[in-house]
């Protein structure tokens, strides 16, 4: 487009050496509500001077209302955020209107632009009147009538790659975007939002609380459908394998006849290129904050991050509630300004006064004297004991405890019986075809081996903290990391590798996630961080993906050995060889 090659011509090595000049991220179309926008629209990153970005911004803002009342959208909504060293754009638009509006977003980018440095761009009527063609040959006023309608009837509408549905479960229907039918004949009545659904979000534990809660769900009787990372899931029937944490995975679930109780895992990625995929929700977990994919799609800091993962608190019904963690200080800042009653949980019991919300709090998940346990200002319920859990490393395993109380607080919001609840923790996890790649343990050969998902340092530690109630000899360890994080980001995985005293460290390729680095450049990284924290190089082997990892593990395993292996783009294949070993 032209402000692609504007951006290029500015950004390039031609330019002026005095100023380091605004240059366009990205342009997106939203589907759904994003920390800029609470209805569909585009979304636009820029990254500017700082110097500069409150000048642009307001100009930015005001150019795209001229843009779009000359459109006819009178109720179009425009937004800015600064996300240093981002600038972020979004402005609402008829959902028949969602590329059009990311023209128009880059056209008032232009005009912006040209007000600030030397910058050609056609006068406005002639933008506007490429822009009125665009409107006019993507016009479908039957989308835009029935999504204002669902909106008007409380009805889950979702949008799709082409496709549109009304409704959730049995009730669902889909059709073409380009073939709706007139919204009268629809009938709103049984479209009416009424399915349980749950949203999980966070930087660690998304998964594995969203597995547990629903098998919490199935034992209540209820046939669950979730989506996560790996799969998407309909009454045990997976209905296919990739990563579906985001707006994909939640059509497929809420669209599918037999889901009764949804549990939605949403992704960062997946709120900031498209938006949050329900209108209409329950219960929203938040597991944690932490570092990971810093400084992708914008967002730069923790407090950033815990807007956009906040960002499912936007979807509850006023009677909703927001389950989070207690324990960490970015969580704790979020949900007092979400103004939605809280259900909090913790793996110490906190003093009643850290507890308050404006919002009101709902309850209480914590552990008392070993024994998990529900809390609201009537009465404690007992759960079980930590020791109990059914999940590798039972009380010993902090963060599988935490993932615990998230599941057990939402499950009791949602009403499921203790019975279901009690069950479900103790069951989950015996088995590793409960939550593949969490914390699945192997015994091969006398020896154990800890097989995980694990991606970034928290998850990392709360690994290798599990791994310390392991009883063993020697321990092995076999670490990855993806090509999208910093080279000082994947040198402390290697630090905190080393800091295990590991007799052998296997530090891999991941050629699915190499993101623009050069085979081996990542092995050379955790190796460097591993000897600079004084594991000794004949301790650390470089390997080529996953599959080399494990064999490479595997041809040095002796009995009493402990091995804890991070799998990450050959998991099929390497817990099938896991699980045939095991047997």
């Amino acid at each position: 487009m032209a402000l692609r090659m504007a951006a290029t011509r500015f950004a390039g090595p031609s330019q002026s050496q005095s100023m380091a000049l605004p240059y366009l991220v990205d342009t997106r179309r939203a589907t759904g509500r994003t920390i800029l926008l609470d209805a569909p629209g585009a979304i636009m990153e820029a990254s500017p001077p700082a110097e500069i970005a409150t000048n642009l911004a307001t100009r930015w803002r005001r150019e795209a209302r001229r843009l779009a009342i000359g459109l006819g959208w009178a109720e179009t909504r425009v937004n800015t955020i600064w996300f240093a060293p981002s600038l972020h754009l979004g402005l609402t638009a008829p959902v028949d209107q969602l590329m059009v509006a990311t023209y128009v977003a880059e056209w008032a980018y232009e005009l912006a632009l040209s007000g600030l440095i030397e910058h050609e761009v056609p006068r406005r009527s002639r933008i506007l009147a490429r822009l009125s063609r665009r409107r006019d040959s993507a016009a479908n006023p039957l989308l835009d009538q029935m999504y204002r309608r669902a909106g008007r009837e409380r009805a889950q509408i979702l949008l799709g790659e082409g496709d549109v549905s009304v409704g959730e479960g049995a009730m669902a229907q889909t059709w073409p975007q380009a073939e709706p039918p007139d919204a009268d004949s629809i009938n709103w009545s049984e479209k009416r939002h009424r399915l349980p659904i749950a949203l999980v979000t966070g930087t660690n534990g998304k998964t594995t609380t969203t597995r547990l809660l629903a098998r919490m769900a199935e034992l209540a009787g209820k046939v669950p459908g979730y989506c996560c990372t790996d799969s998407v899931n309909v009454g045990g029937e997976v209905l296919d394998r990739d990563d579906y944490s985001g707006p994909g995975g939640t059509r497929m679930v809420l669209r599918h006849p037999r889901t009764e109780f949804a549990v939605l895992e949403v992704a960062r990625g997946g709120m900031l290129r498209r938006g949050l995929g329900v209108r209409f929700a329950d219960a929203a977990i938040v597991t944690n904050i932490g570092d990971d994919h810093m400084h992708d799609m914008g967002i730069h800091t923790r407090t950033q991050l815990a807007r956009v993962k906040f960002l499912v608190a936007q979807s509850l019904k006023p009677n909703g509630v927001l389950i989070t963690n207690l324990d960490n200080e970015w969580c704790r800042e979020q949900a007092r300004k979400a103004e939605r009653a809280v259900f909090w949980f913790a793996l110490n019991p906190p003093a009643r006064s850290n507890m308050h919300c404006p919002g009101g709090v709902r309850g209480l998940a914590t552990v008392r004297d070993g024994m998990l346990v529900l809390e609201d200002d009537r009465r404690r319920i007992p759960l079980l004991a930590a020791d109990e859990l059914g999940m590798p490393g039972g009380g010993a395993a902090a963060h599988n405890v935490a993932n615990a109380l998230a599941a057990a607080a939402a499950a009791r919001s949602l009403k499921l019986p203790l019975n279901a609840i009690r069950g479900a923790l103790r069951s989950f996890g015996r088995s590793p075809d409960d939550n593949p790649g969490r914390s699945n343990v192997f015994q091969i050969a006398g020896a154990t081996v800890l097989a995980d998902f694990g991606h970034n340092p928290q998850s990392l530690a709360a690994i290798f903290g599990t791994a310390h109630g392991l009883p063993h000899q020697r321990l092995l360890i076999s670490i990855g990391q993806g090509g999208d994080r910093s080279d000082e980001a994947i040198r402390a995985l290697g630090v905190l590798a080393a800091e295990q005293h590991p007799a052998l460290l296997v530090v891999k390729d991941m050629p699915k996630y190499l993101r623009g680095r050069a085979v081996g450049e990542i092995p050379d990284l955790l190796a460097a961080g591993a000897q600079s924290a004084g594991l000794s190089g004949d301790r650390v082997l470089r390997v080529g993906g996953d599959i080399d990892a494990w064999e490479t593990v595997h041809a040095r395993l002796q009995p009493g050995d402990l091995a804890i292996i991070f799998v990450h783009s050959e998991i099929e294949d390497v817990f099938e060889r896991l699980r045939a070993l095991a047997r």
